[in-house]
């Protein structure tokens, strides 16, 4: 059973953050300080923000709770979708997993500036970036999906001991993006589906 709050994860603290810092963070970077008379109307609580964030198109944060526990932040913004998974490592919370969708296409960008909202209410899986970390050492691979099917991966890898050094990678593959595609949540609270991450993933994207 999942329990959804609308708090936002700060992954330097390590922590999910309450409501007012939330809110505080919305006002002062989502919207750049300058939020309008309506945006003032919603910015009361978290929820009431993120129904009316959600219906305007406006940044807002979701974490995920199971047994009392994070699994994982979201954040939905104008463009599209990141999730990132959550767990405990040494005793600190720990993005293991971030998956980052496009309900727009960034990549051809309109004359006068604009965006392209993808067809059919679907957005694209555009980028994926797996995270592991011991006493030794930090991985990061950051998988980058081409319009073209082309899958770029990244791996930097941070020795910490015995010896500092940090190693860095990048191959590239063909794939077949039509898995990339996926429908984008109905509503503001509608996140579940995209949790099953097992199911979307597919095996190739993972063999680093």
């Amino acid at each position: 059973m999942y329990t959804i709050k609308f708090l936002q994860y700060n992954d330097l603290r390590k922590q999910v953050l309450n409501e007012k810092i939330t809110l505080e963070n919305v006002i002062d970077i989502s919207l750049e300080g300058k939020p309008s008379k309506e945006d003032k109307l919603h910015l009361t609580d978290v929820e009431t923000w993120a129904k009316y964030a959600f219906e305007n198109e406006k940044e807002y944060y979701t974490t995920i709770y199971k047994n009392d526990k994070p699994i994982a932040c979201i954040d939905n913004y104008f463009l599209g979708v990141t999730i990132d998974f959550l767990t405990y490592n040494q005793g600190e919370l720990f993005i293991y997993l971030s998956m980052s969708y496009q309900k727009y296409d960034v990549i051809n960008q309109n004359k006068d500036g604009s965006f392209n909202r993808y067809s059919d209410d679907k957005m694209f899986l555009r980028q994926i970036n797996l995270f592991s970390s011991d006493e030794d050492k930090d991985v990061n691979n950051r998988i980058l999906f081409k319009d073209n099917g082309i899958m770029n991966v990244e791996t930097i890898t941070e020795i910490r001991r015995p010896e500092p050094f940090m190693d860095y990678e990048e191959k590239e593959t063909s794939v077949n993006i039509t898995n990339n595609w996926i429908d984008c949540p109905k509503d503001y609270k509608d996140y579940e589906y995209l949790l099953d991450y097992k199911n979307i993933l597919k095996p190739e994207y993972l063999n680093l």
